[in-house]
């Protein structure tokens, strides 16, 4: 029995000591993976970027073709720009040209869930008489189908862009833009997803350099992308200052400090709060949008940018990071990531 055994022994521990290297290599081999799994930058070939997230997906839209609206999903928001469906190609007597800068919104309207989609188009080629239109959904699913709910009502007048929704205390309000001699935004009151209640307020004028340009390039004053962020309570307005083609385009913050958010004196300005790196060879950085990783936990943010310090409208493409938060409740947007830099995954995918 003795000899037997000692027979055994050799053989039973090169077993263990096999089985054991294929677990090591195969857990090694997992952690590898896991640690090459990255993002990298930029995630989609669109500029004024909006991102929701929904039923376990990322939905992003944005400006692309010019002439319909497109939205992005997957459900890890690295591979969001992988996959598109078009919502809306303009029919007879729809606005079919410089179709820019769609916002998405799930919204309560007659006692259902829809989402309701505002963008910018205007009925004829070159034509600088913008308009606000809208779309809503069938049901509650991102990607529709989509019926074309024509301009929306209470900006008929209105030469404006870059539409999107402001809900504080319960109240909905457009932001938009008016061009007026040079882009500003303005809040208007709404009684619901499709009608506009009231006349329309100044609350962002670009009356700060970093908002005017740079007379190198482009010399005109600019306040626009308006987009809502809330955190713990706090409410903000995020928007881009300086002329979009401009290498200095960047973002600006309002802070809702209490009061009528009609009025000017109710928000606190503050500038530039991201903006552009030359050592990460990042330009032009604006028109942000904001969402959070699948568990909850981090906050991240898409934007546009380019490669190019030159002036130009040509090359704005979707990157994403995430941000923090200060001490204050105030955002940190830090510094806009080299596209050379890989990132780490939202955590929770």
């Amino acid at each position: 029995m003795t000899s037997t055994r000692s027979k055994l022994l050799p053989w039973a521990a090169t077993l263990l000591s096999l089985w054991l290297l294929v677990v090591g290599c195969t857990s090694s081999d997992s952690s590898m993976l896991k640690s090459d799994v990255s993002l990298r930058n930029p995630i989609a070939p669109i500029a004024d970027p909006f991102i929701v997230r929904h039923a376990g997906s990322y939905y992003l839209t944005g400006t692309r073709t010019g002439t319909s609206l497109e939205i992005w999903h997957a459900p890890r928001l690295e591979d969001v720009g992988k996959t598109s469906q078009t919502i809306w190609t303009p029919q007879q007597g729809e606005p079919a040209f410089q179709v820019w800068s769609p916002s998405m919104f799930l919204l309560d309207y007659h006692g259902s869930k829809h989402w309701f989609v505002y963008f910018t188009a205007a009925m004829q080629d070159k034509n600088e008489a913008h308009r606000i239109y809208v779309l809503q959904s069938e049901g509650s699913d991102p990607l529709g189908p989509y019926t074309y709910k024509g301009q929306l009502a209470g900006t008929d007048d209105t030469t404006a862009i870059d539409s999107s929704l402001l809900e504080l205390d319960n109240k909905l309000y457009l932001m938009y833009v008016l061009e007026k001699g040079s882009n500003a935004v303005y809040l208007a009151p709404m009684s619901d997803a499709l009608t506009v209640s009231g006349e329309p307020r100044l609350v962002i004028d670009p009356d700060h350099p970093w908002e005017q340009g740079d007379q190198a390039y482009s010399h005109y004053p600019v306040a626009e992308g308006p987009e809502a962020l809330y955190h713990d309570g706090k409410t903000f307005i995020v928007y881009s200052g300086s002329d979009t083609g401009n290498y200095n385009y960047c973002l600006g913050l309002m802070i809702y400090k209490g009061g009528d958010p009609l009025e000017a004196k109710s928000w606190e300005k503050k500038g530039p709060v991201f903006q552009y790196s030359s050592d990460n060879g990042v330009f032009g950085p604006g028109r942000a949008h904001f969402t959070t990783s699948p568990d909850g936990n981090q906050s991240w943010m898409v934007y546009h940018a380019k490669t190019t310090a030159d002036f130009t409208y040509d090359g704005r493409e979707t990157r994403t990071q995430q941000f923090t938060w200060n001490a204050d409740g105030t955002p940190n947007f830090g510094t806009p990531v080299s596209v050379k830099t890989p990132l780490e995954p939202p955590t929770g995918e």
